[in-house]
């Protein structure tokens, strides 16, 4: 059987899973990402693989595939102008707004393996100790991939991954390393996470309104029809004023009429129109 029917076969079950587009020149990511898959569940080839979805995706099989589909790439502090714009617009703005002692909701949408939340945990953490105003913060990451979640939840990490963008007094103040050699988050900053599996184009099942939503890079590969609907719902989500973050390659343009924008340094920042703005 040629790969010419398997690869839009697994295409189009993806996109009705996760709204995850793969196009035709992307195939070879996928081809690669399906042969994994083969070895994994030890099966010996795609037109192998493909029969046995013909049987039906479910289990062990359809978690891995969704896992595979999605892209985990992230790092800490990714794209530090967004951290910065939080710490010099959104957190004063927080505190400008909402009421002493107030607790700010952030939501990380598509999180991975957590280093951003976990950025963000060690930037309010920082605030916090310099501040006279401290900020209680609570931050939400969510994934569609168990795995990755697992992974988040453990908050443990190898040299390279802490390499990747995090600065090495924080990596020393906020980390231990292991008897693995691998580096494992201190409380102090995983206290306030918590992480589940949530995927975007099923129903919100958490409550409460958030004063921050990041949804970086996730938007860019989904259809028209899903970008809108999922922020619309995530929208919903966002408290009068609070703000969503997009990735740097990513607009509302055409797309939501919800929000006004403002600039810091480079970052794009929505803000959800209503009676409180949640930026200084």
């Amino acid at each position: 059987m040629q790969h010419e029917r398997i690869l839009p076969y697994f295409a189009k079950y993806i996109e009705s899973e996760l709204g995850i587009v793969y196009a035709e020149h992307n195939y070879f990511q996928l081809q690669n990402r399906l042969e994994e898959i083969a070895k994994l569940l030890s099966v010996e080839s795609l037109e192998k693989l493909y029969k046995l979805a013909e049987t039906g995706i479910t289990g062990q099989f359809k978690q891995l595939l969704l896992d595979l589909a999605t892209n985990n790439e992230t790092s800490f502090f990714r794209d530090m102008k967004v951290f910065k714009a939080i710490e010099n617009l959104v957190l004063p703005g927080f505190l400008q707004n909402e009421p002493s002692g107030a607790e700010m909701r952030i939501w990380s949408g598509a999180s991975s393996t957590g280093q951003e939340a976990l950025s963000l945990s060690i930037m309010i953490t920082e605030w916090n100790l310099r501040s006279p105003k401290p900020i209680r913060y609570s931050i939400l990451g969510t994934d569609i991939s168990e795995r990755i979640l697992l992974r988040a939840k453990k908050a443990e990490y190898s040299q390279l991954e802490v390499q990747r963008g995090l600065p090495t007094p924080f990596l020393l103040k906020y980390f231990q390393k292991n008897e693995q050699d691998r580096w494992t988050a201190s409380p102090s900053i995983t206290k306030a996470l918590e992480f589940r599996k949530q995927n975007l184009l099923d129903p919100f099942e958490f409550a409460g309104k958030f004063h921050l939503i990041l949804l970086r890079n996730v938007l860019i590969y989904q259809p028209l029809s899903n970008k809108i609907e999922i922020l619309k719902r995530v929208t919903e989500k966002l408290a009068p004023g609070g703000v969503l973050i997009l990735g740097s390659g990513e607009s509302l343009l055409g797309l939501s009429s919800d929000y006004s924008q403002t600039a810091y340094e480079g970052a794009v920042i929505y803000l959800k129109k209503g009676t409180q703005q949640s930026v200084a």
